[in-house]
């Protein structure tokens, strides 16, 4: 879990190319860094001492509503709860989106083609939230996919990973557990 969230809590910084032979050395060093602030961190309990509730309230309440535009195939509802570049798929294959419509069409594929039949609505069933920094958090989240008869067709875990942009939380990066 370590590993991981060192290589996203750093996707963003290395998304930005910069000349190698001058980046090799302070690339070394804010790993060395990061590595002694994520060794900090007990992933095994709830970070309720670093994280704001109010926050956890507000991160919680944005990704319902990412959801809910998934739900109702809302493509720009959807994207608009992204910042750019945006990872999915990080502990596996990752993938990087760099524009908005590049974001639309990976979820017009998920919603329309690789969606379980007779999906209709997705629901939270539980979460962890970790607020890493003042300016990064991640939800740990458990949802279930329903049809139009109320039956549960699904049930999947994702982490997800917000950073405050410019005063609003946006997700920069998803991956499914």
């Amino acid at each position: 879990m370590k590993k991981f969230l060192l290589l996203v809590l750093f996707v963003p910084l290395v998304s930005f190319s910069q000349n190698e032979t001058r980046n090799n050395n302070g690339l070394q060093n804010l790993l060395k860094q990061a590595e002694k602030i994520v060794g900090n961190i007990d992933f095994n309990k709830k970070s309720v001492e670093t994280s704001d509730s109010d926050t956890e309230k507000l991160v919680i309440n944005l990704w319902k509503n990412y959801s809910k535009a998934f739900e109702y195939k809302d493509y720009n509802k959807v994207a608009s709860f992204f910042t750019f570049p945006a990872t999915f798929g990080i502990s596996s294959t990752p993938t990087t989106f760099n524009y908005k419509d590049e974001l639309i069409d990976r979820y017009k594929l998920i919603r329309e083609v690789n969606m379980q039949e007779g999906y209709k609505y997705s629901l939270l069933e539980n979460h962890e939230f970790y607020q890493l920094s003042q300016n990064i958090c991640l939800v740990k989240a458990t949802y279930s996919r329903y049809d139009g008869n109320y039956n549960k067709i699904y049930t999947g875990k994702g982490v997800y990973f917000y950073k405050n942009v410019n005063g609003s939380w946006k997700l920069y990066a998803v991956d499914s557990l």
